[in-house]
């Protein structure tokens, strides 16, 4: 009797070891598919916050487009050819010739504007258009900020259904050059009837893009820490952890590299959008849409790194061959320096002892101490990574070596 129930017991807890395993798997698979899809959601609510809604890295994200030299040619073309768009120019240089040689008014005309656009460029690469440039985005940040966000009375800050800077200082320092220049018709030269405005944002059809600032802003704060929760609940979730950190990396690769792939694919559709025969060039467009999505992309390169070091650290634990001859010529080249470190003095003793019985401790807490540090700048970049990694190394590294020679010392 005795023997039948144990076989039953044993029939009946045999099929709960293989059950239990499948929804670990399940729920390791589950968390990690979540926290992917919210990994680029997370960069970009981290951009959105950063890059857009605070003025001082709104400012840092838009200063570089005036020292841009596509964009400082495209800016001076523009500004010329508008100036120079109709014949009045040429008319009020042939009403001070006289009659015999108002013929020249062509040639002349086309030699003024070839004026116009040197002292255009000059304006545009000057340091005090850069100051001016960075002045004016401080102050349009306002209209920039309420229109993202749907709050406040945009109307005065907008023109139809755009966020726009004002040029006129340009235009005035122009004027100004061209008055030395221009056979004194610079008062015929149409500058009231020009657009000097250029277009950072149209907003005509900003309604989506509202909701998803205030959905992104809203969760900026929160979003990380849940991506962190989730990968790490994969992993811990998943049968064989190694494993499954080695799935987390790949999948931070792959998600970076597809998101990636997402930017420049929208690169292409926002060149080709805003495309104006005759206004502003390619490489110019190309150039307002890298330097103003740097930042995202920096973010992007950054979680990329960090999948990277991930998938490394996990593949090294694993049990192939190339892991294993990796790790057996770190413990030898390890047992050597402690062995040393010991013949000098450097090494063994009360210091090393306590490292050897803390050692887990003392590297958790390394880790953790990177990983904070990491949390806690603010735009962290692939280079940030890759020295806070070889950095949080170099202290594990050194804590093994002291804790082998701790350990020596204990056994003699």
């Amino acid at each position: 009797m005795t023997t039948t129930t144990a076989s039953t017991a044993s029939t009946e807890s045999t099929p709960t070891t293989p059950k239990r395993a499948r929804w670990r798997t399940v729920l390791a698979w589950v968390l990690l598919v979540v926290g992917l899809v919210l990994t680029p959601v997370t960069v970009s609510a981290i951009w959105v916050r950063n890059a857009l809604l605070d003025t001082d890295h709104y400012v840092e994200t838009m200063a570089p487009l005036a020292r841009n030299e596509s964009i400082q040619v495209a800016l001076a073309t523009r500004i010329t050819n508008e100036i120079f768009a109709d014949q009045r120019v040429q008319d009020a240089i042939a009403e001070q010739l006289p009659d015999p040689i108002s013929f020249l008014a062509a040639p002349a005309s086309e030699a003024l504007r070839q004026t116009t656009y040197n002292i255009t460029l000059k304006v545009t690469q000057s340091p005090q258009f850069a100051k001016l440039w960075d002045q004016a985005n401080r102050l349009a940040h306002a209209s920039v900020e309420r229109v993202l966000t749907g709050s406040g009375n945009i109307k005065i800050e907008t023109k139809n259904g755009q966020i726009v800077l004002d040029l006129t200082p340009i235009y005035a320092k122009v004027t100004e050059s061209l008055d030395q220049t221009s056979l004194g018709i610079t008062n015929r030269l149409p500058f009231s009837a020009l657009n000097k405005t250029y277009v950072i944002a149209d907003i005509s059809t900003i309604q989506g893009a509202q909701t998803a600032t205030r959905i992104l802003d809203a969760t900026a704060d929160v979003l990380p820490w849940l991506v962190v929760a989730l990968l790490v609940g994969s992993i811990v979730a998943a049968k064989d952890r190694r494993r499954g950190a080695l799935r987390v990396g790949v999948g931070l690769l792959l998600v970076t590299l597809a998101f990636t792939a997402l930017l420049a694919l929208g690169r292409a559709a926002y060149v080709d959008a805003v495309a104006q025969p005759g206004q502003i060039s390619i490489d110019a467009n190309r150039a307002v849409y890298d330097i103003s999505l740097r930042f995202l992309r920096l973010s992007n390169r950054t979680v990329m790194a960090i999948g990277l070091v991930v998938a490394i650290a996990a593949a090294l634990a694993g049990a192939s061959r190339a892991a294993l001859a990796v790790r057996g010529a770190f413990t030898r080249a390890s047992d050597r320096a402690a062995a040393e470190g010991e013949q000098r003095g450097a090494l063994g003793g009360p210091a090393s002892a306590f490292v050897a019985r803390n050692l887990l401790l003392l590297e958790m807490s390394v880790v953790v101490f990177a990983f904070l540090v990491l949390s806690f700048v603010s735009t962290p970049s692939p280079m940030t990574v890759l020295w806070l990694t070889l950095g949080t190394l170099a202290i594990v590294v050194a804590l093994l070596v002291i804790a082998r020679a701790g350990r020596t010392t204990r056994t003699a």
